[in-house]
């Protein structure tokens, strides 16, 4: 069979990295971080996703160019 080929946009990463970002604020500290490699420190970027603030700069975003 052939590979299935999964077209991902813009709006798809969006809405991951938000989810993982309210995932993170969500269970901070729980110690079942499914991101943490091996010595405990997140694999997403040196501030945790809970620090991102994406839903501010999501919504700020267009206003910048204007």
């Amino acid at each position: 069979m052939g590979q299935l080929l999964m077209q991902i946009n813009r709006e798809d990463v969006v809405k991951a990295a938000l989810t993982v970002e309210r995932w993170c604020a969500k269970h901070k500290g729980c110690g079942d971080c499914p991101l943490l490699n091996d010595e405990d420190n997140c694999m997403v970027a040196m501030e945790a996703p809970d620090y991102w603030n994406l839903e501010e700069q999501l919504r700020t975003r267009g206003l910048k160019h204007e």
